[in-house]
């Protein structure tokens, strides 16, 4: 070899040598980091909103407020990031051929590396519901395994010419943040900020709270990517009625609003939550008031004439009983029951976590009136969930036995999707410029 080819060698090498350093991410123990205040976030207290702020929240007819996840709390120290959804059912018009619910609280944007969660109202067209997949976010070393855990949710995808929009204050489609692909819909153990979900503890009901969770798809698959979380969506074979994706979807958003109204009242009635006294709201007109009444209260709830069957209802988390499992499946159950009796399709199939003796007032559900049928089901739903033991890894299972899922070689079709492979949403090299 030639001195030149020599000194062109050295010069490669040190040029190779240096792009691999400069490649290499530097070793998760590195100090001094670039932002130390957000470094060690669990030194930060927690800022509990006060109550005036959720009645200020209450009056907005569209809210949008963003979060800050390690410190924002409600004043009983629950995190305000995973406050539930709730129904606007006074500018909703729930039947019809431009059928339309407004949602609360939705989780539509925000950047988790940083622990901003934006919190938004989004205004859904029941009509553009287009498939729904029951979807199971494993463990992060399950990848391509069987798995025993895992966290479900219920995911909505939508027709392009008809994606729910986030509403400004104004009421009108707020044009910084695009229309949503799909929607999704997760039973949630509410926790305090920083508060890890621990599924041991989960197994005792005095632990958490539960609450339901609205997010826009890319930004609940956004926060699961960074866990290193896969997604296993499962498309749902539902009857081909023409309103079976718009029926489930509509089943869960009334079943989580129910459940946030009853929750708020029961922390207001045992004092978790207190309300100023009339002295402190003379910024609050009668209209305001009614407002407030309407986006909180139960008095906004359609009439349900099986709350005298319900008791008590248990609003803690419980993971075989009172979890995200549960709640989705019951979801699905539900709508089948009304899908079937509407249609007359005959017997709608039973889900594993529905008891074989049901009680004569269930069956009722299946010929209510189209318009109160809907309102029956968070407090039936309190009769399936306390009847139920399901375990995440094994819960799709449950689905192919009711034949609600389609088949592919033999095996249920699940599409897997990774950040390193393909998301919901395409190769991200298509996107990360």
């Amino acid at each position: 070899m030639t001195r030149r080819a020599q000194h062109l060698m050295i010069i490669f090498i040190g040029i190779f040598a240096g792009l691999v350093l400069w490649l290499t991410p530097p070793p998760l123990d590195t100090p001094a980091p670039p932002v130390p205040r957000l470094a060690q976030p669990d030194t930060r207290e927690a800022r509990e909103r006060s109550p005036l702020d959720l009645l200020n929240w209450g009056r907005d007819p569209a809210p949008l407020f963003l979060v800050d996840v390690p410190e924002d709390a409600l004043p009983n120290g629950l995190a305000l990031s995973m406050v539930p959804f709730f129904v606007d059912w006074e500018r909703s018009v729930p039947d019809g051929p431009f059928a339309q619910v407004r949602v609360r609280n939705v989780s539509v944007g925000g950047n988790p590396t940083a622990g901003e969660n934006l919190l938004g109202t989004v205004e859904i067209p029941l009509r553009g519901v287009t498939d729904v997949q029951w979807c199971l976010t494993p463990d992060r070393n399950a990848r391509g395994k069987d798995t025993a855990m895992g966290h479900a949710q219920l995911r909505f995808v939508f027709a392009k010419d008809a994606r729910p929009v986030v509403l400004g204050r104004d009421g009108r489609p707020q044009r910084l943040l695009r229309a949503l692909d799909d929607l999704v819909l997760s039973w949630e153990a509410w926790r305090p900020p920083r508060t890890r979900y621990d599924p041991v503890a989960g197994m005792n009901p005095d632990t958490y709270a539960l609450t339901a969770r609205a997010y826009s798809g890319r930004t609940r698959w956004l926060g699961d990517a960074l866990r290193g979380n896969p997604w296993r969506c499962y498309p749902l074979k539902l009857p081909d009625t023409g309103d079976a994706e718009a029926t489930l979807l509509m089943t869960g958003l009334l079943m989580g609003d129910a459940l946030a109204r009853r929750t708020v009242a029961a922390m207001i009635d045992d004092g978790d939550l207190e309300l100023p006294h009339a002295d402190a709201l003379t910024d609050f007109s009668p209209a305001d008031q009614a407002a407030i009444a309407a986006a909180l209260s139960l008095s906004a709830l359609p009439d349900d004439p099986l709350t005298h069957l319900m008791g008590k209802a248990d609003l803690s988390y419980q993971l075989l009983e009172r979890s995200c499992i549960t709640y989705s499946l019951g979801v699905v159950q539900f709508a089948l029951l009304r899908l079937h009796a509407a249609h007359d399709l005959g017997p709608a199939p039973r889900l594993g976590i529905v008891p074989r003796d049901l009680p004569p007032w269930i069956e009722d559900l299946s010929s209510a009136d189209t318009g109160k049928l809907l309102s029956y089901l968070p407090g039936a739903l309190l009769f399936v969930a306390r009847n139920a033991q399901v375990i995440p890894g094994n819960a799709h299972r449950i689905l192919d036995e009711a034949d609600l899922l389609y088949q592919q070689d033999g095996v249920p079709l699940m599409y897997e999707y990774f950040f390193r492979d393909r998301t919901p949403y395409g190769d991200l090299r298509d996107n990360l410029m």
